[in-house]
């Protein structure tokens, strides 16, 4: 089965930074059939990034919001449509977006919506204490559509990861919950990824900290076969 490694790197990675970020991965990743890398990247180097990576295998691009509303009279809003043939992925109800921009359920739900209208795919984030209510908000036709990402509710797992047993358990409740395949984040880094994408449940790992050196978070890559 195929494992998703998705390199969140939120607003960590400057627009000066990137070219070199890209390099050091390009020198050390060694692509896999059985590997797909997801680069979750901002709007504003998001076509720099997808013209370096042109011709890279199983390499592909994820935008890390979107818009809840389609085309039309809305200042700073980047519909999903607009992201067709650019990303395949789009992050929505990440945690850090619902604190700290208050998306809601209702517009998450929005948000995947738009998204699966636009042909690409949500990655929706869910925390295992709210996940009822996150799904429920959710078509079910949209969510056939999507992958979900766990990320453990206990803010210091972020950095160091979850116990293996409790994220098997979690992971298989989510897929019971949405019918998808299920990605895990929190504390992931090169020496543990490839126990954590091994782990039953697990189709995929979501990377934050983990990947904003290029060269280590293509030795990450490369652990997991």
């Amino acid at each position: 089965m195929e494992k998703i490694i998705v390199a969140n790197v939120k607003a960590a990675l400057a627009p000066d930074q990137v070219n070199n970020w890209l390099k050091s991965f390009q020198g050390l990743y060694a692509p896999s059939a059985s590997v797909k890398v997801v680069l979750a990247v901002p709007f504003l180097y998001m076509e720099q990034v997808a013209g370096k990576i042109a011709g890279i295998d199983q390499v592909t691009l994820a935008a890390k919001t979107v818009s809840p509303r389609p085309s039309g009279n809305y200042t700073g809003a980047t519909p999903a449509a607009w992201l067709k043939g650019l990303a395949d992925y789009v992050l929505v109800g990440h945690r850090e977006r619902r604190l700290y921009y208050h998306e809601d359920n209702q517009t998450v739900a929005a948000q995947v919506r738009e998204t699966v209208s636009a042909g690409i795919t949500p990655i929706i984030c869910l925390d295992r204490k709210n996940k009822g209510s996150q799904l429920a908000a959710i078509d079910t036709e949209d969510l056939e559509q999507s992958l979900v990402a766990y990320t453990p509710d206990d803010s210091v797992k972020l950095e160091i990861p979850a116990d293996n047993q409790e994220i098997s358990d979690t992971a298989a409740s989510f897929a019971s919950a949405a019918g998808v395949k299920v990605l895990y984040g929190g504390g992931v880094n090169k020496g543990n990824a490839a126990e954590l994408a091994g782990l039953a449940g697990i189709s995929g790992l979501m990377v934050g900290k983990g990947c904003l050196d290029g060269g280590e978070f293509a030795e990450l890559v490369n652990s997991v076969r």
